[in-house]
């Protein structure tokens, strides 16, 4: 079939691709406007390069690690791959989607951030008991990424929710998620993203904002990675080739950012900042960036998988271990250590409510986090 893919309003290129089988991108026939294309596709002499375009597309299908994808690709006679196709490559965390040439429809009528959505393809992915004899697809949770279980709600109030469960052994997530919100509220000095924990069911599952709205765009680091040219920036380790990559559209309070956010990640051990868990905002109508976005996906830390509490985890950004990667803070002005002296309190105050946490294991994660404190402590002192 033949698509216009659109950012908002803007015709960017005319495609065509595989809808019957592998659902990728064959080719690129005709391109529009190459400026308001998504950060980190390559475009050489002013067209788009269908390799790189076609691995940004890939990444818009829910991935094949979903938990209880496989269930569900099997109840409804679906693959994951085709998502994106049944509600036009819609999502609430950009402005990008595709028009099929043959349909007369405006992203005015039909984007998520100002229309209704359905409720079906997120308590179906989400729940492998939801039945319904024919799922209405108009919905943002075809796009979400993640191998845990999430779904997309609107509240009464009319703010966009989205809600994510935790995994075993502990389903510790969401609980995590909190702790991580209470850590950076008392820092109080960068943007983050406040998670709440709210039961549904016999299930606790983590409730934020979207912090995405009709007229801006998540970039991820991962993608922001690919607009230097690696032959300019063989020689630069990724931190620095990241900081680089920020400095050429001019975002604000990068550095400090990243500093409160490895420091952060040390105390709680994040065994999963990789470059798809954090990123920044670019505004579509001006397409100049914002700043840095809100910190997020915090859950996958404080040991949730482990029986060795305490143990330390390499980083999956920077450096190999978030050893070597508090060595990169220069801003440790802006990381009040004094604040968070009760850190042992607030992790066990929380995980209290888990049912899954014998109280020694809490005991256990609440003594690791206040010794991680200790030592990050120590490491400030050296900079001094």
């Amino acid at each position: 079939m033949f698509y216009i893919l659109m950012n908002k309003q803007t015709p960017l290129c005319k495609l065509q691709i595989d809808t019957s089988d592998n659902f990728i991108i064959e080719d690129i026939l005709e391109v529009y406007n190459t400026v308001a294309f998504p950060i980190g596709v390559d475009i050489v002499a002013g067209k788009p390069q269908k390799k790189s375009l076609a691995k940004w597309w890939a990444g818009r299908a829910v991935p094949g690690s979903r938990v209880g994808g496989s269930s569900f690709e099997e109840r409804y006679n679906v693959k994951l791959a085709s998502l994106p196709f049944k509600n036009y490559g819609l999502s609430l965390s950009d402005q990008y989607w595709i028009k099929p040439c043959d349909e007369d429809i405006k992203w005015e009528d039909i984007n998520f951030f100002t229309n209704e959505f359905s409720l079906d393809v997120g308590n179906a992915l989400f729940d492998s008991s939801y039945k319904s004899l024919q799922l209405d697809f108009m919905s943002p949770d075809n796009t979400s990424d993640g191998m845990l279980p999430k779904k997309w709600i609107r509240e009464e109030n009319g703010k966009t929710v989205l809600l994510k469960a935790g995994s075993g052994p502990f389903e510790q997530e969401p609980f995590n998620e909190h702790i991580a919100s209470k850590i950076f509220e008392l820092l109080n000095v960068v943007p983050y993203v406040d998670y709440k924990i709210v039961r549904d069911g016999d299930r606790y599952l983590s409730s934020c904002a979207n912090f995405i709205n009709s007229d801006t765009e998540l970039v991820t680091a991962a993608n922001m990675m690919l607009t230097l040219s690696p032959v300019t920036t063989k020689h630069d380790n990724k931190y620095e080739l990241l900081l680089k990559c920020c400095e050429q559209f001019n975002i604000p309070r990068v550095k400090e950012t990243f500093d409160v956010m490895l420091a952060v990640d040390y105390l709680i051990c994040n065994s999963d900042r990789h470059y798809g868990n954090f990123g920044f905002i670019r505004d579509v109508n001006t397409l100049q960036f914002i700043g840095v976005a809100p910190i997020y996906d915090n859950g996958t830390s404080l040991w949730n998988k482990d029986a060795q509490v305490g143990k330390i985890f390499e980083a999956k950004a920077f450096c190999n271990n978030h050893e070597e990667n508090i060595k990169l803070i220069t801003h440790w002005d802006l990381i009040d250590l004094d604040k968070l002296q009760d850190i042992d309190d607030i992790v066990k105050s929380v995980l209290v409510f888990n049912d899954y946490l014998a109280p020694k294991r809490i005991d256990d994660v609440a003594k690791a986090v206040k010794e991680q404190l200790r030592k990050l402590q120590a490491v400030k002192d050296g900079y001094k």
